[in-house]
């Protein structure tokens, strides 16, 4: 397999991945709807904003992650390639892309400890709703770049292959 079917490969995972985050931001949105319309207690009507807000961040992110990739991706098929140029842009990319996984974990984690620390501190509903949303974010955040770092691993040693 040479370095171009290495690059498909990375950039159709990376569209399939923010399909999927993408729908994940829309369900949170029509569970927010659901809670809204059907929810008949105050802990329910609480969770309205903040899913609807998380729902609108995630899925917004899902959309650009796989419209940005689809476009890269259509730049890539499209265009002949100098191999070896190539390979040493896509190596500083994709090293450039993999420390930002760090700040994903430090983000989660601040996500994480506000949401315990609201709540032990506070009996208000809607700061407890804001704590889920913490969460919720924090986790999708960690399943997110859990996929994207394999996948940018591979396609790094790849890359180192096909440099030498």
């Amino acid at each position: 397999m040479n370095i171009i079917e290495h690059t498909t490969n990375w950039y159709k995972g990376e569209i399939f991945e923010g399909t999927l985050i993408g729908i994940a931001g829309v369900l949170l949105i029509i569970v927010s709807m659901a809670f809204w319309k059907f929810g008949k207690t105050p802990n329910a009507q609480a969770m309205v904003i903040p899913l609807a807000v998380v729902g609108l961040f995630i899925g917004a992110s899902g959309f650009f992650m796989s419209s940005g990739n689809s476009k890269a991706l259509e730049k890539i098929t499209a265009s002949q390639i100098d191999n070896q140029s190539f390979v040493q842009s896509e190596k500083k990319r994709v090293a450039d892309f993999q420390a930002l996984y760090l700040y994903t974990k430090i983000g989660a984690g601040i996500c994480f400890t506000i949401a315990t620390l609201l709540f032990f501190i506070s009996e208000n509903r809607h700061l407890l709703a804001v704590g889920i949303a913490l969460i919720i974010i924090g986790i999708s955040g960690l399943t997110i770049d859990y996929f994207s770092k394999e996948r940018a691993d591979v396609y790094y040693n790849q890359l180192i292959k096909q440099a030498k």
